[in-house]
């Protein structure tokens, strides 16, 4: 079998589903935990791919309420108990070799902060995916807005917000609001005296395979622990009228900004 045949790209809400499941972890094996912080937009669903294929745990966004609500039904957890909750979802979602992993956007974070920070935070491999393009980053995240498309498809996940437009002047807000949450993410890691395994989007687009490989390494996984995916090319997530839009508003952005802050 090639890499390309074994190569699953499994969707966000796909991943909720039963055969995602993993058998309990063998008495011997210790946990390895790992928790991607990020904000939207950043490339992250492309990381949780790359290390669900790798064997690295079965990483998703699993505190968003929605995956909250489905998991918690399933596996007989009371979804108010974010403790219960928690202890359930690594007993079903950690791999043979004692990976788990999840997904936290910052505004999760906020929202189950003492649970998360105590339970979580102080057991795992902090890994901060930062997109240096926060302009490209704040015009995927308008064009999702506007589209409801956020997943590798083009199908709407969410409810188009009818309060946005194509004006390039939108973008400067949402770029701000951006730098401003990896600010936070720096913040809180500094106050926890914390040093994260930092992954920059674009050196982890360039280089899947290598990303993955120093994840493990820093995990502690031996080489025959897990096996390296191949790379996954770039499609665009949406339509080609919306993309040839999207880059357009990023390029008046870009032509407008003064010269000192493109450099």
């Amino acid at each position: 079998m090639t890499t390309a045949e074994w190569y699953e790209k499994v969707s966000e809400f796909e991943l909720d589903d039963a055969r995602y499941d993993q058998p309990p972890l063998a008495a011997e094996r210790p946990r390895r935990s790992y928790v991607i912080c990020t904000i939207p937009r950043s490339g992250s669903w492309l990381l949780c791919r790359q290390l669900y294929n790798a064997g690295i745990g079965v990483p998703s966004e699993y505190f968003k309420p929605e995956h909250i609500a489905a998991l918690s039904v399933r596996w007989g957890a009371d979804p108010r108990d974010v403790r219960a909750y928690l202890h359930v979802l690594q007993a079903h979602r950690t791999t043979p070799n004692g990976a788990w992993g999840t997904k936290l956007m910052w505004n999760e974070l906020k929202r189950h902060r003492a649970t998360v920070k105590i339970e979580l935070m102080s057991r795992a491999l902090p890994i901060f995916l930062v997109r240096g393009d926060t302009t490209s980053q704040a015009a995927s995240m308008l064009v999702s807005w506007i589209t409801g498309i956020w997943g590798f498809g083009t199908t709407p996940t969410t409810s188009p917000r009818a309060d946005l437009d194509w004006d390039p002047r939108k973008l400067p807000p949402i770029e701000d609001a951006i730098r401003r949450e990896y600010g936070m993410w720096r913040e809180f890691f500094a106050s926890r005296r914390v040093t994260p395994f930092v992954v920059n989007y674009e050196a982890f687009v360039a280089d899947q395979p290598g990303t993955v490989a120093r994840i493990a390494q820093a995990l502690g996984f031996a080489d025959g622990e897990f096996r390296l995916p191949p790379p996954e090319p770039r499609e665009n997530a949406f339509p080609a009228d919306i993309e040839a839009r999207r880059r357009e508003i990023i390029e008046h952005v870009r032509r407008e900004r003064p010269a000192a802050a493109r450099d």
